[in-house]
């Protein structure tokens, strides 16, 4: 009897593995990156923000450049250095790269006069998040937030809290090659 639950058991070996394998190999296949002419754009970028003068604006504007998108409120401690240094990689490396700074959550009559106040050239467009919708579409926890997108759209890099412009400038630089 014992001989003949080897033969039993070895075949449901055989199909736990062969179901394993298919299911691996379809895992592979249906998370597997997108061919390298398409945009990997997600959902995340048709989250609906608003420019300072109330017009819509969407990240996906942006397909097809470098974008650093960069998550901010007036309370952070860390954010006017972190825009007055961006504003200057933007005048280094011009229309090569776009930097979108948008807002958590705060009102337009607290926030145009912060950046006023910044006085920071127009390169960096400052967009609105009234509902926060952005940061919780990112899994956003620290402030601020930076991601860097590549011109698929690729997420290439997330970083969470405070960071270094001599780490934004090699970013920007890999994103660029």
């Amino acid at each position: 009897m014992r001989f003949l639950l080897r033969p039993r058991i070895l075949r449901l070996i055989a199909i736990v593995f062969a179901v394993a394998l298919v299911a691996y190999i379809a895992y592979g296949y249906l998370t597997a990156a997108p061919p390298p002419d398409e945009s990997t754009f997600q959902e995340e970028y048709a989250v609906i923000l608003n420019d300072y003068d109330g017009e819509e604006a969407r990240l996906e504007q942006y397909r097809g450049r470098v974008l650093l998108v960069y998550a901010w409120a007036t309370w952070c401690p860390y954010c006017a250095d972190e825009l007055r240094n961006l504003a200057a990689l933007k005048e280094t490396y011009g229309d090569s790269i776009s930097i979108v700074a948008v807002n958590r959550a705060e009102p337009l009559p607290d926030v145009r006069p912060y950046t006023e106040n910044l006085a920071l050239n127009q390169s960096i467009e400052f967009l609105l998040d009234p509902r926060d919708a952005l940061y919780k579409e990112i899994g956003g926890y620290a402030m601020p937030e930076t991601l860097f997108i590549n011109a698929r759209g690729d997420i290439v890099f997330h970083q969470r809290g405070p960071i270094e412009i001599s780490a934004v400038r090699e970013r920007i630089e890999e994103m660029l090659e």
